[in-house]
């Protein structure tokens, strides 16, 4: 079985290597880390795990390392001697995990599953122990590290309809993968039953809960940054701001259109949008001035008055719980023209009124709970976004009910944190 996955890792490999190449010159993103892909770590890097216990924590993007940072935060205070080292495949959670480890650990990326590139980096690091975050898979990293004798554990997984049908086909090669894991943490019993008809031992599977309840912000320095663009603008009490998070394409168009049909209603509208890819940013600029309006960037140093003839631009990643926090409204993205959903944790710790497409099958049980509650609403299209934003502003009431109901599911559902924590613990005897 590793033979054959190597070969068909290195033919799809060498089949895709001219886009690779034309796009390591062309884009940013595919050159940034491309050593460290390789598994070369640089010295100064290796020098701060030098004569210390390690643990390896994998998480993809920013919304993987933002669910296990509070993991990472109360470890550490337990085992301050232990380093860690944070790994992600993206550029922007490299940039975000960066900005928030203690001195003494370190940020790599993750390296290719490559065997060469994989052992390289295993040898140079020798975890004590190995965590990844949701459903990461590797199976050459986690061959290597297993016969390393390096414990691995999958933590605050989850497993959708779509990825679950992928791999249901391929349950014999699933099956010993997932057994070379020591424990699995799920977010849900679906995830659990998901698991456990990929092959997954149920003697290590366990329910946690999602650790994405759990999220925590510096509320002071947000209230601050809050205050202050309230100031700037002239935002008042009570006027309402619509904010579009993590959009992807066409979902800009429709917000802008709903946005343009409700501003002659509610003339101190106003509107945000925030997609989630930063190679948008110029695309989406251009989508409002084509819409006669101004775009104002977030990342100008001086902006102009925001009237409803403007939308605000978050043209700077991990500023999202900011303007959640300043937004009255906040659709989810990548759940009418795409397909997946995102994170509609943040806005409702927030305290967000929260509106969201059809197609959140990566937050599914999360989705439907709130729905269940009647602390989310579903639209099915601009038509229904509009008439649901009427519907809100009529009434105070309802908002007031949907925030209350969010915040009783949000109190209801911590726990994963503490759970997650303990079998991190048992992973391997760390030192404090």
């Amino acid at each position: 079985m590793w033979i054959l996955y190597n070969i068909l890792f290195h033919v799809i490999f060498l089949i895709s290597l001219p886009y690779f190449v034309l796009q390591i010159f062309r884009k940013d993103k595919y050159r940034v880390g491309l050593r460290e892909r390789l598994g070369w770590i640089t010295p100064e890097k290796l020098y701060k795990l030098k004569g210390h216990q390690v643990l390896w924590i994998h998480a993809v993007s920013i919304g993987e390392a933002s669910a296990i940072f509070p993991v990472y935060c109360e470890f550490k205070k337990k085992f301050p001697q232990v380093r860690v080292v944070f790994s992600t495949t993206t550029k922007t959670g490299q940039q975000w995990i960066t900005s928030k480890l203690f001195s003494q650990d370190i940020a790599i990326y993750y390296p290719l599953d490559f065997y060469f590139s994989v052992r390289r980096v295993l040898r140079q690091i020798r975890p004590a122990a190995y965590l990844v975050v949701e459903t990461e898979i590797w199976p050459n990293f986690w061959w290597e590290a297993h016969r390393l004798q390096i414990p691995l554990a999958l933590m605050n997984g989850r497993l959708s309809k779509r990825s679950f049908k992928r791999y249901e086909p391929i349950r014999w090669f699933m099956k010993p993968i997932l057994n070379l894991l020591s424990v699995v943490t799920v977010q849900a019993q679906q995830d659990a039953e998901r698991f456990l008809r990929l092959g997954a031992a149920p003697q290590k599977l366990f329910v946690s809960g999602n650790l994405k309840f759990e999220s925590f912000f510096d509320f002071k320095s947000m209230d601050r940054e809050v205050s202050e663009l309230r100031h700037s603008f002239s935002i008042l009490p009570g006027e309402m701001i619509l904010m579009g998070g993590s959009t992807h394409e066409g979902e800009e168009k429709i917000l802008l259109n709903v946005f343009g049909v409700l501003k002659k209603e509610i003339p101190k509208l106003r509107l945000i949008l925030a997609p989630r890819h930063p190679e948008r940013f110029k695309e989406v600029s251009q989508l409002i001035q084509e819409q006669d309006l101004m775009p104002i960037l977030d990342s100008s140093p001086v902006k102009s008055p925001w009237t409803n003839q403007h939308v605000y631009l978050v043209d700077q990643m991990g500023r999202l719980p900011t303007f959640y926090a300043l937004a009255t409204v906040v659709f989810i993205g990548k759940s009418l023209t795409a397909i997946g959903g995102q994170n509609l944790l943040e806005p409702a710790i927030l305290g967000k009124i929260i509106l969201f497409g059809p197609h959140m099958e990566n937050f599914e049980s999360i989705a439907q709970n709130f729905l269940k509650e009647e602390a989310a609403i579903q639209v099915s299209d601009e038509a229904d976004m509009l008439n649901t934003l009427r519907c809100l502003r009529a009434s105070s009431d309802m908002q007031e009910k949907m925030k209350k109901n969010a915040q009783q599911i949000i109190h209801s559902n911590k726990g994963a944190l503490a759970m997650v924590l303990s079998h991190i613990e048992r992973q391997a005897p760390w030192r404090p």
